[in-house]
């Protein structure tokens, strides 16, 4: 089954290193700041065999923009839920601080895409309006659920207007207030968004090893997102619409960074 994901935690999930899926698998796995320092995340990268790195909070009172490049990430995103040096993320009302608009445009100016999962919505349109790259590497859609990190459909036109790629998480808490979530109620996530919008800018970003709870049947195990393809055949949805949404979509936007 082919799989590719916009978003995996792996590498930053514990105090040690965890060497990701392998070196062929189309999985962007992603460096979450936490309470790391810079050096420390780049110890971590440069032990990594990922192919597809990305930065998830940069933060850092020790970043250094040249070595950040060097990675060549696959996207970056500004800020985590809080408040950082660069702005605001999706706990406020308040956008980019002159450093994060300056932050955009130099990564703009080298092809990296800046990822708007996590920030406020006064900070998305700040990076809509100064970055060539957009994307959302995992979030779900406030049309089926109201929740602070999911995005609404305004945001979803701007993003497929800039051809930005949306990845929809499988975190249970972006689609209920329950602790449980039937499979059948978080594709409702995906057939909402293939309803109102164009399938092409559509991907899965998991969020593996980075959220407490995750649909019924699915574990943190790739082979489990068989359950999820089932339902979307279920549901009426043709092999090739299901195969564009688990790896097409992104394979192909990989292969163009």
């Amino acid at each position: 089954m082919n799989i590719a994901d916009f978003h995996n935690d792996i590498l930053t999930c514990g105090d040690g290193v965890v060497t990701p899926y392998g070196e062929d698998r189309k999985t962007v796995t992603a460096l979450f700041r936490g309470k790391r320092t810079f050096s420390e995340i780049c110890e971590i990268a440069n032990y990594s065999k990922s192919r597809y790195l990305a930065f998830e909070d940069v933060g850092y009172d020790d970043l250094d923009f040249n070595t950040l490049i060097k990675f060549s990430p696959v996207y970056v995103g500004l800020t985590w839920n809080g408040e950082n040096r660069f702005g605001y993320g999706c706990d406020y009302l308040y956008g980019l601080k002159n450093e994060g608009i300056n932050l955009v445009k130099k990564l703009s100016s080298e092809k990296i895409a800046i990822d708007v999962a996590h920030l406020s919505k006064r900070g998305f349109i700040d990076v809509i309006e100064n970055a060539d790259a957009v994307v959302d590497s995992h979030t779900c859609f406030s049309g089926v659920f109201r929740h602070k990190r999911n995005i609404e459909d305004w945001q979803i036109r701007i993003l497929v207007e800039k051809n930005g790629l949306i990845g929809v998480t499988l975190c249970g808490y972006f689609s209920t207030n329950e602790k449980k979530l039937p499979i059948e109620k978080f594709a409702r996530q995906i057939d909402y968004y293939c309803q109102r919008f164009p399938l092409k800018n559509l991907c899965i970003g998991t969020d593996f090893y980075g959220c407490d709870f995750l649909p019924c049947g699915i574990t943190e195990d790739y082979s489990s997102l068989s359950v999820l393809k089932e339902e979307l055949f279920r549901l009426g949805y043709p092999e090739k619409a299901v195969e564009d949404i688990f790896y097409n979509n992104l394979s192909e936007f990989l292969d163009k960074t």
